[in-house]
C-alpha cells in the first residue's frame, strides 16, 4: 500500500506530489484535514481483504480480469472516497507511486477502469471490484499501475490525500531484459584525524531499458595507482528498477588512504525481480574511473613543519653568524691590545 498527497487548486489539481511515504498494508493514512480522516486499502477477494500486500495479474493480450480492493475507514464519521487508477513508477527512494490525478495514464493504468467513487461507514470496509483489460496490441513485459482512495481536504487551496494498491500487470510473450549505467561523479573525504582513512563516495545511475521488472546490486572497489592499500564497500543493498525507470545510487567505500589517485571499479549487476519471467539477465555493466584522492591536510601539516624547521635553522643561522661577529671583533680587539705599544 502507498500513501501520498497533492494539491488541488480553484481551476483543477496541481500535478506536483507533496507527501509520498510507503507504509505498511495494515496501517491506515492520515489524511490532511482537520476531521482526522484516516483509511486503508489493500488487495481484497470477494469477502474482504485477503493478506496479499499487493496485486499481481498476468493477462493475453485481450484478456480480461476482475480482482478487488478492500476501502476501510478508519474515521468516526462517513465518508465518499474518490477511486482512480493510473500508471505506477518507483520513487527516488524506491517507494512505489502513482502517476499524480491530472497525468492521464498512458501504460498499465490505462488498462484498469474502477467505479468513480465508495462510500463508507465509520469503522466499515467496503470491497470495491474493479475490472483489468488488457489491449489488444499490449506488448509483452510488465506494466506497473496502481489503485488508489482518495479524500478531498482544505479551502480554496484543497489537498487530495490518496492511499493505493500497487497492481504489476504483466503481458506474457517473448521478452528481453536490458539494463544500463552510468557513472555519475567520484569523490573523497578525509578521515577526522591525521592516522585515519577516508571515505570514497561513487554515484551512478542505472537504467531499465528493457520491458521487464530488475533487481540490481553493486560491487565497487578502490585501488591505489601508487601501490597503497585497495578498499571496497560491501555489497550494495538490492534496487527494483521498473521498465523505463532510472534509479541513482550512492555507494561509501570506507577505509581509503590519501595517497594519490585511485583506480575506481564499480561492477553493477541484475537480477530478475521476484515472479519474472524465465529469460536471460542481463550482463554486468562495469564502470570505470580515476578519484584522486590527495593528503591535503598532511601536506599542510608538512608545509607547516617545513616552515618551522626553515624558521628555526634560520634563526640559528642569524645567531651563530651573530656570535661569529663578536668572537670576531673580541679576537680582533685582543690583537689590538696585544700590539699596543707599552705605557
Amino acid at each position: 500500500m502507498f500513501v501520498f498527497s497533492v494539491v488541488r487548486g480553484v481551476v483543477g489539481l496541481v500535478a506536483a506530489v507533496l507527501v509520498v511515504t510507503a507504509v505498511p498494508v495494515s496501517a491506515p493514512a492520515q489524511a490532511a484535514d482537520d476531521d482526522r480522516v484516516t483509511w486503508s486499502v489493500v488487495p481484497a477477494d470477494a469477502s474482504g481483504p485477503d493478506g496479499r500486500r499487493v496485486v499481481d495479474l498476468e493477462l493475453e493480450p485481450g484478456e480480461r480480469a476482475t480482482e478487488r480492493v478492500a476501502v476501510t475507514n478508519h474515521s468516526a464519521d462517513e465518508v465518499t472516497f474518490a477511486l482512480s487508477a493510473n500508471d505506477g513508477y518507483l520513487t527516488e527512494r524506491g517507494s512505489f507511486d502513482m502517476r499524480p490525478s491530472a497525468v492521464p495514464p498512458t501504460d498499465g493504468g490505462a488498462w484498469i477502469t474502477v467505479p468513480s467513487e465508495v462510500v463508507v461507514g465509520p469503522g466499515e470496509t467496503e470491497v470495491v471490484p474493479f475490472e483489468v483489460t488488457s489491449p489488444a496490441d499490449a506488448v509483452p513485459g510488465d506494466h506497473p499501475a496502481g489503485v488508489a482512495a482518495s479524500v478531498l481536504s482544505g479551502g480554496e487551496m484543497q489537498v487530495e490525500s490518496r492511499v493505493g494498491v500497487r497492481v504489476n500487470l504483466r503481458t506474457p510473450g517473448e521478452v528481453v531484459a536490458s539494463m544500463d549505467a552510468k557513472l555519475l561523479d567520484t569523490s573523497f573525504t578525509q578521515g577526522r584525524g591525521l592516522l585515519e582513512p577516508g571515505e570514497l563516495v561513487v554515484r551512478y545511475a542505472v537504467v531499465n531499458d528493457g520491458a521487464v521488472a530488475l533487481r540490481t546490486t553493486s560491487q565497487v572497489r578502490a585501488e591505489s595507482t601508487f601501490g597503497g592499500p585497495a578498499a571496497a564497500a560491501p555489497t550494495g543493498e538490492t534496487l527494483e528498477v521498473l521498465p523505463g525507470g532510472r534509479r541513482e545510487v550512492t555507494v561509501t567505500v570506507r577505509g581509503v588512504w590519501p595517497v594519490g589517485p585511485f583506480g575506481v571499479e564499480a561492477v553493477v549487476s541484475a537480477a530478475m525481480a521476484e515472479g519474472g519471467p524465465d529469460v536471460p539477465v542481463p550482463a554486468d555493466v562495469t564502470l570505470a574511473d580515476t578519484a584522486w584522492a590527495l593528503p591535503l591536510p598532511h601536506l599542510l601539516v608538512l608545509l607547516a613543519l617545513t616552515l618551522v624547521a626553515w624558521a628555526v635553522r634560520r634563526a640559528l643561522r642569524v645567531r651563530r653568524a651573530r656570535l661569529d661577529r663578536l668572537l670576531e671583533r673580541a679576537r680582533a680587539e685582543g690583537r689590538a691590545e696585544a700590539m699596543a705599544p707599552a705605557g
